[in-house]
């Protein structure tokens, strides 16, 4: 059986030819191998073929830091299989010591130097940016589960640092630390536009904010003097902010913030 893979050791891929892989049986040593670089994919990977004429024997696993002079445990196991194969350039097998992550989430996700607003429905994203939006050429900004990487088809893209045509809904996968889960995201940007109205304080009634928008189920965020206040959805086109306070408040919603003052009247 062979296996396309990495080598990790305390959260550092090795890369020495001097460092080594080992697949053991009963700590009969079945197969050995060493880092190469593969130019095309700019990473080093191992190479491992394992020998056995028994199905099912447990093969275990030893990686050998030529750095520091040391022999590490690969916590997971294999059972033997006749010409199983395991691993790709792209999702190669991780022998890792410690394991490393399993996690594939996408936790935020918006663009560089555009106001946004966004729903995460599992692994579907809605962004809200205004009308005018150039959504050819963004920008994506991105955080993810720990070590994951975000990918469109085989391309790594970095966060902050990238161009991305958002015009249809864009389908990225995001590929855990090591290697052994990719989960398919979805991203689509709508563009919206909003109109927001107000109505003074008096006496016997506070003010009233009320905000129109093209899109249903839109967080409205309401802060005053910095300081969030609450947070409505857009339902049936608009959402009513109601028994304000006289003071500076600010609307946000689908990337579109408005300052609005409301006074006290007599």
């Amino acid at each position: 059986m062979s296996f396309e893979g990495f080598l990790n050791v305390d959260g550092k891929n090795l890369t020495s030819p001097n460092d080594k892989l080992a697949a053991f049986v009963n700590g009969e040593c079945r197969g050995i191998t060493s880092p190469i670089y593969v130019s095309s994919e700019k990473k080093y990977m191992v190479y491992l073929t394992v020998f056995s004429n028994t199905d099912n024997e447990v093969v275990s696993f030893k990686i050998y830091d030529a750095a520091n002079n040391a022999v590490k445990n690969v916590e997971k196991t294999k059972l033997f299989e006749n010409n199983k194969h395991y691993g790709d350039l792209f999702q190669s097998y991780s022998f890792a010591s410690p394991a490393l992550r399993t996690e594939t989430e996408i936790t935020d996700f918006s663009f560089k130097d555009l106001k946004t607003a966004k729903t995460i429905q599992g692994s579907q994203i809605t962004i809200y940016a205004p009308k005018g939006t150039n959504v050819a050429a963004l920008n994506a900004v991105f955080e993810l589960s720990p070590g994951a990487k975000l990918f469109t088809g085989t391309t790594n893209k970095i966060s902050g640092s990238n161009t991305i045509d958002f015009t249809n809904p864009v389908q990225f996968q995001v590929l855990s630390e090591d290697q052994s889960v990719i989960k398919q995201w979805t991203v689509t940007v709508k563009l919206g536009s909003a109109v927001f109205y107000k109505k003074d304080a008096v006496c016997y009634a506070g003010g009233v904010i009320k905000v129109l928008y093209d899109e249903n189920d839109v967080k409205a965020d309401l802060t005053k003097d910095g300081i969030k206040v609450t947070t409505q959805n857009i339902q049936n086109g608009q959402t009513v902010f109601n028994d304000l306070q006289p003071g500076r408040y600010s609307v946000s919603v689908g990337g579109v913030s408005k300052e609005i003052i409301i006074n006290q009247k007599q």
